[in-house]
């Protein structure tokens, strides 16, 4: 997520802070201290390559040529985890992991040049003060930097390289290092830019003599300085760095959640973390891929928050959840808790039948897919569907009331208006019919909305006569119910909406549409038939005797065909008769 702030990398000015910020300090006010900063166990790995390296470098050695300037960093944004006040202060990392593991890597290398020429003095008491700590702890590690899963053997690989020097060893005493679990990949550009650091450091040694390794760790630990910013609520210090610089990847209420857990076996070692995420974590969040690339996992997060707390907006899910999750230990425990509405959601979402509900239930959920129903009606769709599989709703009752809801957000799509409102309906919906959860009790309370419009059957058939529903996002889902509706064979394939008068007609339709009615009709619902892609394609702008008889003979759709036997011409009054038919059946599919 780290993305180093390039306009003030190369930030380097006369003496002193480059903000007024209190919490700037330099690296060494930074490392000091009894504080751990840890990178989320499932974090991308560290990955700065070797130009970001030189610049690093490049930037050191300007500041021991120059003892007039300092450099800023940039900003390191961490979350104080909570802790006893016996323990080390635990942050962590919400954006830094490249700066921070860079300026141990080099801290590290130069401690290990020092110890290996003579200087085991000078480097043991750097290791003290700014790589371990040296007290028993409860954490897993006393290295004051704990990467990711990924990194950890290369990092346990520095510690031990450290320790080669026997007098080294044996002079840190109570700070020997304790290792991370053994996770990860033992090669990978932490262990590679420790070794290019321990490189960079040999070359001053062989061009200036060993006191230089001196100075240079003087100018990052006095004269490099970053400000730390310790977020309240983890989810804003993507905000507060996006200000900073645009081209950060956000961190997501999902990986939060995820950072969240495994923090809470993160003491115990890797077989703990790994066992957990093997069967309780990556059960449940492969449910949500789609495919290899599409994964609902993101969108889960705000309904089912809403279901805990209707009152919740969307930045204050994570730290909700988080609060609740004072209340339970076990990482296992909230997995299965975050899961209980999952098979509900995922129904709504791909159409599935994940809860098992006869087959009538199973299609009236999978009708709101059909249509793209919104995002705001989660909440109450989702318990309610849960409740039918559980049997705390009955199976007929549930029905009538998807069949309601349906009807309603159909009607309004049909009228063009727009989903704006339909949060404060959705809600609290489950909450407010929890003593009459009947279809008329939720209508009701739908009603009650004075601002939030339910269509009447005047408004229904107004629009369908005057309206285009060519474009609008519920039209080949109604095409599709209308077709359906008819009986017989229902085709497996999506329907392709054909015009009947073609949106740009051959010259056999001057006689039949002038440019005004072309105009007014050509989008209207009267006017559209379901087709599949080919014939469609086939057919595009020809004469309706051409059509018809394609109709007649080929259409794999019923309404298609009957379309064809019933109207030896398509004319005006023709389109408008059949729009009549349409908002009769319309009005009695869904009804007001």
């Amino acid at each position: 997520m780290d993305h180093l702030l390039q306009d003030m990398e190369v930030c380097v000015v006369v003496a002193g802070k480059l903000t007024n910020n209190s919490e700037e300090s330099d690296v060494s006010g930074l490392l000091s201290g009894d504080s751990v900063f840890s990178i989320p166990y499932f974090q991308r790995p560290y990955k700065w390559k070797k130009a970001r390296l030189d610049q690093f470098e490049a930037d050191l050695l300007a500041l021991v040529d120059d003892e007039s300037l300092t450099h800023f960093l940039g900003a390191v944004i961490i979350h104080g985890r909570r802790s006893s006040p016996s323990d080390p202060t635990l942050y962590e990392v919400i954006d830094g992991q490249q700066r921070i593991t860079t300026i141990y890597l080099y801290l590290s290398a130069g401690l290990k040049t020092l110890s290996d020429n003579g200087m085991v003095d000078e480097a043991v008491s750097l290791f003290q003060k700014y790589l371990a700590i040296g007290r028993m702890v409860k954490l897993e590690s006393n290295f004051k930097l704990h990467s990711c899963k990924e990194d950890r053997k290369q990092l346990n690989f520095l510690m031990e390289d450290l320790q080669r020097n026997s007098d080294f060893a044996v002079k840190i005493g109570s700070f020997k290092p304790t290792k991370l679990s053994p996770t990860g990949w033992e090669s990978g550009a932490l262990s590679k830019n420790y070794l290019a650091a321990k490189r960079f450091f040999k070359d001053q040694v062989d061009n200036y003599g060993t006191e230089r390794v001196s100075d240079v760790l003087n100018a990052l630990l006095e004269r490099m300085s970053v400000v730390q910013i310790d977020v309240v609520d983890p989810t804003n210090g993507p905000k507060i760095f996006d200000s900073l610089n645009s081209r950060q990847e956000p961190m997501t209420v999902g990986d939060l959640v995820r950072n969240e857990i495994f923090s809470r076996v993160s003491d115990l070692g890797s077989e703990k973390i790994d066992y957990v995420d093997t069967h309780a974590w990556q059960p449940f969040y492969e449910r949500f891929k789609i495919n290899q690339t599409t994964t609902l996992f993101e969108a889960y997060f705000f309904p089912f928050g809403l279901i805990q707390n209707p009152n919740l907006n969307k930045s204050q899910v994570y730290g909700y959840l988080r609060k609740e999750w004072e209340k339970h230990n076990d990482p296992a425990e909230i997995i299965e808790k975050l899961a209980s509405f999952q098979d509900a959601f995922l129904d709504l979402m791909t159409g599935s039948n994940l809860q098992n509900l006869p087959k009538d239930a199973a299609a009236a959920i999978r009708r709101f897919k059909d249509f793209g129903f919104p995002a705001s009606a989660l909440p109450f769709l989702m318990q309610l569907a849960k409740a039918m599989a559980d049997g705390s709703v009955e199976i007929h009752n549930g029905i009538e009331i998807l069949g309601r809801i349906e009807a309603f957000l159909i009607r309004r799509a049909l009228c063009g208006i727009e989903p704006t409102g339909l949060h404060a309906v959705f809600r609290r919906l489950w909450e407010d019919t929890k003593s009459d959860r009947t279809p008329e009790s939720v209508v009701a309370k739908i009603r009650e909305r004075s601002t939030v419009t339910w269509p009447d059957d005047d408004l229904v058939a107004r629009s369908i006569r005057t309206r285009a529903l060519y474009g609008s996002s519920v039209a080949s889902f109604v095409i599709r119910q209308h077709d359906e509706a008819l009986g017989g064979d229902v085709p497996a394939n999506i329907p392709w909406i054909e015009h009947v008068l073609p949106r740009n007609p051959d010259h056999s339709w001057d006689e039949k549409f002038d440019t005004e009615q072309r105009s007014k009709l050509t989008n209207l619902w009267a006017n559209l038939i379901p087709l599949s892609a080919e014939m469609n394609g086939e057919l595009k702008n020809t004469s309706y005797t051409i059509k018809r008889s394609e109709y007649q003979a080929d259409a794999m759709f019923k309404s298609a065909r009957q379309f064809a036997s019933k109207y030896a011409d398509w004319t005006p009054d023709l389109l408008k008769a059949r729009s009549d038919e349409l908002v009769e059946w319309a009005l009695s599919r869904w009804p007001g």
